[in-house]
């Protein structure tokens, strides 16, 4: 895979670009509505956010947003409140499309382009809302994703793109936040062998980053190996100790552990069967 140079990339993080950006549609309503989300983007980038480096998704690293997804969906307005908290935003990368979002107070903003030859095309441009009771509340023009000029295939299928992504970016942040990760830079210029490993399924794969910057990839080693360089604070707790009598027999004696502080821990992942799952 080649992760050619993005212009809508290379404008946000470098101010470059910018002729490249298009919204080539004949729709003047959706023309005006997507002019109006292109601005908005341009007044956050006002803000300086700090939209980190673009990131790419492994297949193995989506087939474990897919098995964490359900226990997400349950904190999912915990999770807005999080993001929003930690001021995420950021850059996904896929195949031929590239991806921007932010948060605000309980609501994410989703900015969704076409990549094709040497421009970026802004398709979509939404925010969602959620509530308190794990619901949410799509806002976007009613008749934008109606547009063939900018979507093809099934209608009844398109009105699943917000869900979708809007799902896709949570689950995909809050794998990262909660689960232990391994993200493999690779610099511009050079090409990089990913050992993408899933259950029954192997997959090597060169990347040549051509973007102009560098670019994260979201790796699946950590299957096999979690890894936690931070200070970990245990709290205090009994436990059953095994000791020795005077007659030598063996029996157990509650104790209390005092708290303290462990430095981190490296150990075997563990992945779940098919079967079990």
């Amino acid at each position: 895979m080649i992760i050619r140079k993005r212009p809508i990339v290379s404008w946000l993080l470098n101010h470059e670009d910018e002729n490249k950006l298009e919204i080539p549609i004949n729709n003047k309503i959706h023309f005006k509505y997507l002019f109006k989300g292109m601005e908005f983007l341009s007044d956050v980038c006002g803000t300086k956010p700090d939209w980190g480096l673009p990131e790419l998704i492994m297949p193995s690293f989506e087939k474990v947003m897919e098995k964490s997804a359900k226990s997400f969906f349950n904190i999912d307005h915990q999770l807005f409140q999080e993001f929003y908290n930690d001021n995420v935003c950021g850059i996904l990368i896929e195949e031929g499309a590239t991806i921007i979002y932010g948060f605000e107070e309980d609501t994410l903003y989703v900015w969704l382009f076409k990549e094709e030859i040497g421009k970026s095309t802004l398709l979509l441009y939404f925010y969602i809302k959620s509530s308190t009771d794990n619901k949410r509340q799509i806002y976007t023009c009613p008749t934008l994703i109606d547009d063939d000029q900018l979507f093809s295939g099934d209608k009844e299928e398109r009105k699943q793109i917000y869900k979708n992504l809007a799902d896709k970016l949570i689950i995909y942040l809050a794998v990262k936040k909660y689960v232990q990760v391994e993200k493999v830079i690779i610099p511009l210029g050079t090409s990089t062998l990913i050992d993408d490993t899933i259950k029954d399924y192997r997959k090597k794969e060169k990347i040549k980053n051509e973007s102009g910057q560098e670019v994260i990839v979201m790796d699946s080693r950590w299957f096999r190996k979690i890894v936690n360089d931070n200070d970990i604070f245990v709290r205090g707790f009994f436990r059953l100790q095994n000791k020795k009598n005077e007659m030598g027999e063996w029996y157990k004696e509650l104790i209390f552990v005092d708290s303290f502080v462990r430095h981190g821990y490296h150990r075997n992942a563990i992945i779940e069967d098919k079967d079990n799952s």
